[in-house]
């Protein structure tokens, strides 16, 4: 089924030929006197109520997470070319019950002339099949026969047809591993990951501010995505994108310190995973106050630190319970410690935000994480995927030692890669956020000599 796409609407040219020789009774006629083949496979949906043609086999089937089904219509064509005219008989040539019910066959029995010298005979008909009480999940091949009456005194001939059927169900609702439902001071350009089951064969993905955009939940976050995304147009999406991975870095940046929202819908043939059907359903998150994206690399065995300045609000406002933001990208984040220091124009730190952490599955790549007080440790947060550390983390040492430091200023971030091994890695982004705002400091009033907006490689 991966091969499927959903844009597989034509009726015409692309239809599959499915060509099989007559089985002759002993002494009849010869195969190519009656040919049978599948011209093509309508199914009928909620997401493609008039008919989709599938030409690829198997041909898909939908039955809506166990408690309905759907029709489809096969399109068989026989080829006649004999000299005497008969009536075709299309019948199951083999037991489908308990998965599948043959019905509505049109026209039966089908009535083909005899040939002229002009070529053979061509007759469609078209047969019905629904899915039966049973759980159909999966391939089956059930057989088509094509069978002559001899009303007419000739031999009875048939043609066999073996078919195969995928019995799909609509995938069902996203499970959304990063960025999950209420992350706060998320970085500007996250990176997505989910899962989904029920056979998706694409996604789409969508992401909008909330018109509210100083929501704190999903309850105050209202935005305007398309209800229905069955095609590749962002329509009012500040991004979307289509496509069968099921993790996404934002190509965009956000807006700092803004309430967004977003959504993966799964599709196939047989619809769409049922999000649209509740909005909170649509996972909520906020980016941090400030953040400076840099791309910096994370030397081998080596140390860097990373400055930006920011500005307060409000003069001399202070720093009460300060995040930070750490998107990273590395080889094993169990080499890295990393730290915050305040640099100007008070001073405070280094204070430790992540030292080596060494549960089991904090040897993986890539760190999206938030590091406030009161969160768990890295070492639970640790998993086996990618991030391997994600979501809100504790620090080594508590950032409560910054609630009188002024939030505006410079910062310096340290990340230290404690073993050369080969691997190193890169700074995506790193953001502060505080109970009062600190935006980044306007590019036109930073003094580089006193603010060193930028980074440098430490030697070991």
């Amino acid at each position: 089924m991966a091969e499927k796409i959903l844009n597989r609407l034509s009726l015409s040219a692309v239809t599959l030929a499915v060509a099989l020789a007559c089985v002759p009774e002993p002494g009849h006629a010869q195969a190519q006197n009656f040919q049978m083949r599948l011209d093509r496979a309508i199914v009928y949906t909620p997401l493609y109520p008039g008919g989709f043609a599938d030409t690829v086999p198997p041909y898909s089937m939908c039955r809506y997470n166990g408690d309905g089904n759907s029709g489809m219509a096969l399109r068989f064509r026989y080829t006649w070319n004999n000299t005497f005219q008969e009536y075709i008989y299309t019948e199951p040539g083999s037991t489908f019950y308990p998965y599948y019910y043959m019905q509505g066959v049109n026209p039966n029995p089908a009535l083909v002339p005899a040939t002229s010298g002009f070529g053979p005979v061509y007759k469609d008909v078209d047969v019905g099949l629904l899915t039966g009480p049973v759980n159909t999940l999966g391939v089956h091949t059930l057989t088509f026969r094509g069978r002559t009456s001899g009303f007419f005194g000739q031999p009875v001939m048939t043609a066999s047809l073996p078919v195969q059927i995928e019995t799909l169900f609509e995938p069902y609702p996203t499970v959304y591993r990063e960025v999950p439902d209420g992350s706060l001071d998320m970085p500007t350009r996250p990176w997505f990951a989910w899962s989904q089951s029920g056979t998706p064969e694409s996604v789409r993905f969508d992401v909008a501010p909330c018109s509210n955009v100083a929501a704190t939940n999903n309850s105050e976050c209202t935005s305007s995505m398309p209800f229905a995304p069955t095609t590749t147009a962002c329509g009012s999406s500040l991004y979307c994108s289509s496509g069968t991975a099921n993790i996404l870095q934002l190509p965009i940046t956000l807006a700092r310190n803004t309430a967004y929202e977003y959504r993966v819908i799964g599709r196939n043939i047989c619809g769409l995973s049922d999000e649209l059907a509740s909005t909170p359903s649509r996972p909520f998150f906020r980016t941090a106050q400030a953040c400076f994206t840099n791309g910096g690399f994370i030397p081998d065995g080596g140390t860097v630190n990373f400055d930006f300045a920011t500005a307060s609000q409000f003069p001399n406002s202070l720093a009460p319970n300060l995040r930070v933001t750490v998107h990273a990208n590395h080889a094993q984040v169990s080499d890295l410690r990393i730290s915050l220091t305040k640099t100007f124009p008070d001073a405070a730190g280094p204070l430790l935000l992540l030292d080596r952490p060494t549960g089991a599955n904090c040897s993986g790549p890539r760190i999206q994480a938030v590091f406030r007080d009161g969160a768990i440790s890295a070492v639970s947060a640790c998993r086996n995927q990618e991030p391997a550390i994600g979501g809100a983390i504790s620090p080594v040492q508590s950032l409560a030692s910054f609630a009188p430091i002024q939030g505006g200023g410079n910062w310096r971030l340290t990340v230290e890669d404690t073993n050369a091994n080969g691997k190193a890695g890169s700074l995506l982004e790193w953001c502060l956020s505080t109970n009062n705002e600190v935006p980044i400091f306007p590019a036109a009033f930073i003094d580089p000599i006193i603010w060193g907006n930028g980074f440098e490689t430490v030697s070991p």
